[in-house]
């Protein structure tokens, strides 16, 4: 009945004709083409659109930050984003959770993410950027431009690994080889070929195949990997003699594993593998994203960057470590991440599921339907920015940001399910930034970029920057 109530509303809404079984597929085109065909429906369709990824796949895509915002007035409304495929990765952790273990779950991973708990992260910022420094001073020497992307992903990881879970796995000296960064690219690559084979929305064909049993035997890994890093850390815990003993910060597994709610039960050890494997992989793939678009857009607009480093040099002086209350004299170079998030969201599409049923424009739409706001049309629409794919910092001053929607710029997601880490990550995203700028002058051999959705943005031909050392 739920099925059909999606699908009587969703034929009431103009969109493009659907194909009986591959949906809008072959309209979409590929990765590649992906946005541009989102794009081009959004601009036909101003307001609001059905999308049929397969035959049994049905969206409701959002046009216009306006009625996207009619959409999130629903307190209930649950963030899905990609896929239900990524949940079988990750389990239901914090982003693929809802009702009331999300709820339950959100308030106890809340006081993780509290500036008490972020502060003492500076060391590792600063330790985890002065390894990527030191490699990055031999590439300086050599001077050729290199893809920045899995230098960023080694450092990210480094950082979440041990903000997270306190555990050395040395990445950015190993490389990238440990096994669960392997695992992780390789379930990315598979998640993204699965969405256009309409067969493997089954599990069980899906598991069949030689790239089910991949993925499945990943998803294995992972959860095993998190698993023996929380049985480790609870039989310290309760050996409290020696839990702080070589430890610089209270981490997010601590807070995971004395966490209660209202009636003194804490999370289970599974509960706690999905909410770890969710961190470690959100926490590097998301960041890296981030900031190799970051390095990419100062390279590409040098006044920018030099605006940026002579404010770093302003704020630290000879210092080369940063402090927490550095971070908020960096304003321009805050300016300069939230144009970058604009021009390059990290995640370009963000999915919902609603919680209740809603009427919007004058349509009825059912508990239980499935929604997407295209983040990446949003920020690059023209009614809400100026030459919208030019790189302007300044559009996010006080001044310049009156009267614009909020949801045309939602780098972090909306409402109620917005990032719980949006935090750590701004903070991880200045520290990193200002060291690199404090140390070298950035440059790029292209500034062009043809984007591809991967279950983060990326460049089709990788992001490329080049190094000069300061003298």
């Amino acid at each position: 009945m739920g099925v059909n109530r999606i699908w009587s509303a969703l034929k009431k809404v103009s969109g493009p004709k659907a194909n009986w079984l591959s949906g809008n597929l072959d309209e979409i085109g590929s990765l590649e083409k992906y946005l541009s065909a989102v794009t081009n429906l959004c601009q036909k369709y101003p307001k609001m659109f059905p999308l049929w990824y397969g035959p049994t796949n049905p969206v409701l895509m959002i046009s216009s930050p306006v009625v996207a915002r009619q959409f999130n007035k629903s307190a209930n409304t649950k963030e899905i984003l990609v896929h239900r495929f990524t949940r079988e990765w990750t389990g239901p952790g914090l982003l693929y959770s809802n009702g009331e273990l999300w709820a339950r779950n959100r308030k106890l991973l809340t006081p993780g993410f509290h500036f008490d708990v972020l502060k003492p992260y500076m060391v590792v910022y600063n330790e985890c950027t002065d390894i990527l420094i030191d490699k990055w001073v031999k590439l300086a020497e050599v001077g050729k431009p290199f893809e920045v992307l899995e230098d960023m992903c080694l450092l990210a990881f480094d950082i979440i690994v041990q903000c997270a879970c306190s555990t050395q796995l040395n990445p950015q000296t190993h490389g990238s080889k440990h096994p669960f960064l392997v695992a992780s690219r390789e379930n990315t690559t598979l998640t993204e070929a699965r969405l256009y084979n309409p067969l493997y929305a089954s599990s069980f064909i899906y598991g069949l195949s030689s790239s089910g049993k991949k993925f499945y035997s990943n998803v294995a890994y992972s959860r095993q990997f998190a698993k023996e890093i929380i049985i480790q850390r609870k039989a310290a815990l309760e050996n409290q003699d020696n839990v702080n003993e070589h430890r610089k910060h209270l981490d997010f597994l601590d807070i995971m594993l004395t966490a209660q709610d209202s009636e003194g039960v804490g999370m289970t050890v599974d509960e706690i593998v999905y909410q770890v494997i969710t961190f470690l992989f959100a926490g590097h793939d998301t960041t890296s994203s981030s900031l190799s678009w970051l390095l990419h857009s100062l390279a590409a607009n040098p006044e920018c960057q030099k605006k940026c480093r002579e404010e770093v040099d302003n704020v630290l002086g000879s210092r080369t470590n940063l402090e927490w209350q550095d971070l908020a004299q960096l304003k321009y170079l805050t300016l300069c991440i939230k144009e970058s998030q604009r021009l390059h969201p990290t995640v370009p599409i963000l999915g919902y599921t609603l919680g209740e049923e809603m009427t919007v424009e004058g349509y009825t739409f059912p508990k239980g339907m499935d929604i997407e706001f295209p983040s990446y049309v949003f920020h690059h629409d023209p009614n809400w920015w100026e030459e919208p794919w030019k790189f302007s910092p300044e559009r996010f001053t006080a001044e310049n940001s009156k009267g614009r929607d909020p949801y045309a710029f939602i780098p972090f997601a909306v409402g109620a399910r917005n990032c719980i880490g949006q935090n750590f990550a701004l903070q991880e995203l200045k520290s990193v930034a200002a060291k690199i700028l404090q140390r070298f002058e950035l440059f790029t051999p292209n500034s062009s970029f043809h984007h591809i959705p991967s279950l983060v943005l990326k460049n089709k031909d990788g992001i490329w920057i080049s190094l000069k050392e300061r003298c």
